[in-house]
């Protein structure tokens, strides 16, 4: 009945570990909505930015991207949290220069790039990151493309009684089934509101979004799937998962170890929580998780070694740890 446990060992001793909640369940449509729990799948956590799916649908809705030319790339990187490469970069200016932005109306602030090379070339050439280098630029730049193309003010877009954020939250109370003005909101770290909800939420709402034959849901969901390095990058789990998948399963990390997925064909959907904040047990647990449960195929866990079982490197590169399940507990609830 408990959670995965994801050990660190070195040279054979166990050095640290990680608790890791989660939930799988079925969609409402399926007409049977069984689910499993690794632990206790009431565990409330932020969203953050693995709900940004959710987030951008009413910019898909309105056919934003479409009026401004642009298409299924610049729709992926809308749900991302990038990783800063040039081609990421790329898309976000695409979306800027198409609907007249500067990284001034931004509200989401600079950092250095999350992939290792692209930040090294920053400092090769001396340059510091801007607000366009932030993981969640692609989605402030359609966010702020629905605002220019709605006539609401750029300003203050960010703010809970701005007329996008109000609408955003229409749009999760529809997908939630109950008013999420009740649920608890706090800050992003690129300046957005996000609520926190139960893993088990999470993960009706992935399963259902999964399972949509809504054209504005299916378009995410087909972006996401077809792009996944633009939804991440080409490192991280999600992009991977989605890649070892053929697109068959939709992967969207959050912040302090949250990870919600859903099928792209529709049945089941998945909310994880890492419940000290980190990430690197994730690959494990989530791995584990999809195996457990007959939702990776043998060929598809052939294809995510490398993140079900990551090694620990030193500063030289050479191995000298490694990451792996302990023991974990399943129930049907």
């Amino acid at each position: 009945m408990g959670p995965i446990r994801v050990t660190v060992e070195r040279a054979g001793t166990r050095e640290s570990s990680h608790l890791v909640y989660g939930m799988v369940r079925e969609a409402r449509s399926s007409g049977r909505g069984r689910s499993h729990s690794f632990g206790d799948a009431r565990l409330t956590a932020f969203w953050r930015s693995s709900m940004k799916p959710l987030q951008i649908l009413p910019a898909v809705r309105d056919g934003v991207l479409e009026r401004l030319g642009l298409g299924a790339e610049a729709l992926a990187l809308a749900c991302a949290s990038h990783h800063g490469t040039p081609r990421h970069l790329e898309v976000v200016r695409s979306v800027m220069d198409a609907a007249e932005l500067t990284p001034e109306m931004f509200a989401c602030g600079p950092h250095r790039p999350f992939d290792d090379g692209a930040a090294r070339r920053m400092d090769r050439a001396g340059h510091l990151p801007g607000r366009i280098h932030n993981n969640c630029s692609g989605q402030h730049a359609v966010l702020l493309a629905l605002c220019v193309a709605r006539g609401w003010p750029a300003a203050g877009y960010q703010e809970p009684e701005h007329p996008l954020q109000r609408t955003i939250r229409r749009e999760l109370s529809a997908w939630l089934g109950e008013d999420c003005e009740r649920l608890p909101w706090g800050t992003d770290g690129c300046g957005l509101p996000t609520p926190a909800l139960s893993l088990r939420k999470m993960a009706r709402v992935f399963a259902d979004f999964g399972a949509s034959r809504e054209v504005a849901v299916r378009s995410v969901v087909t972006a996401m799937t077809t792009h996944p390095t633009l939804v991440s990058g080409p490192a991280a789990l999600s992009a991977n998962l989605m890649r070892a998948s053929s697109g068959r399963i939709l992967a969207k990390e959050g912040a302090e170890g949250v990870f919600c997925l859903a099928s792209a064909e529709g049945g089941w959907g998945a909310a994880f929580k890492v419940l000290d904040g980190a990430t690197r047990p994730l690959g494990p647990a989530v791995a584990h998780a999809l195996a457990t449960l007959s939702l990776l195929a043998p060929e598809e866990i052939g294809r995510m070694v490398s993140f079900a079982h990551p090694v620990v490197r030193n500063t030289c590169g050479d191995e000298v740890g490694v990451l792996s399940v302990e023991r974990e507990s399943c129930s049907s609830m």
